[in-house]
C-alpha cells in the first residue's frame, strides 16, 4: 500500500511501464527500458539512486465489480501482475508518503526519527551505515486503520548514517 501524505498534486506519476515480476503497490523499483518495453523491476542490490514507488489504479475485476465498497488493501488494488501496467510515483524533497512494504529486521520501533533509509527487493530498509547516501529519511510509523505504513519523507539533501 502507498499513502501520499504531504506531495506536490500537480505531477504526474509515469504509467508507461510494465511490473517486469508480480509486486505490489508501496514496493521500490527501478526502471529497465529496453529496445521493445519498458518494464519497473524491483532490485536484488540497495540502492537509493533512481527509485520509483509502484501504484495502480482502484478498478475492481471479477465478481468484485458488483460490490459497492472495498478496502484500499484489497487484493484487487494492492497486487499487481507480471507484466502489468503500473504507475510509477517518484518522490521531490519535501514530500512526504507512506508504505507498508518495508523490511521489518531493520525497520523497527527501536528505530530512530531520522534515520536515513535505503531500498532492496522492493522494502524500505535502513540505510547501511556510512555506505549509502540517502535523502530518504525515517520520520516513524503511521497507522492507517489497523494497517502499519512506514512514513518516509524525501530530503534535498542526501546524507550516510552515523555509524
Amino acid at each position: 500500500m502507498l499513502r501520499d501524505l504531504i506531495i506536490n498534486g500537480a505531477k504526474a506519476p509515469d504509467a508507461m511501464h510494465k511490473a517486469k515480476v508480480a509486486m505490489v503497490t508501496g514496493m521500490a523499483v527501478v526502471k529497465e527500458d529496453s529496445d521493445t518495453d519498458k518494464f519497473a523491476n524491483v532490485t536484488a542490490d540497495e540502492t537509493v539512486a533512481d527509485i520509483y514507488f509502484v501504484n495502480k489504479d482502484r478498478i475492481p475485476t471479477g465478481l468484485n465489480t458488483a460490490r459497492a465498497e472495498m478496502s484500499d488493501y484489497d487484493e484487487d488494488f494492492v497486487n499487481v501482475k507480471e507484466n502489468e501496467l503500473v504507475k510509477l510515483d517518484k518522490y521531490a524533497p519535501g514530500e512526504r508518503f507512506a508504505t507498508d512494504q518495508y523490511d521489518t529486521t531493520t525497520i523497527t520501533t527501536e528505530t530512530e526519527i531520522d534515520t536515513r533509509v535505503s531500498f532492496k527487493d522492493g522494502k524500505v530498509m535502513k540505510a547501511t551505515a556510512s555506505t549509502v547516501l540517502s535523502p530518504y529519511v525515517f520520520k516513524g510509523f503511521f497507522n492507517d486503520n489497523g494497517h502499519t505504513l512506514v512514513v518516509i519523507e524525501v530530503s534535498d539533501t542526501a546524507v550516510a548514517n552515523a555509524a
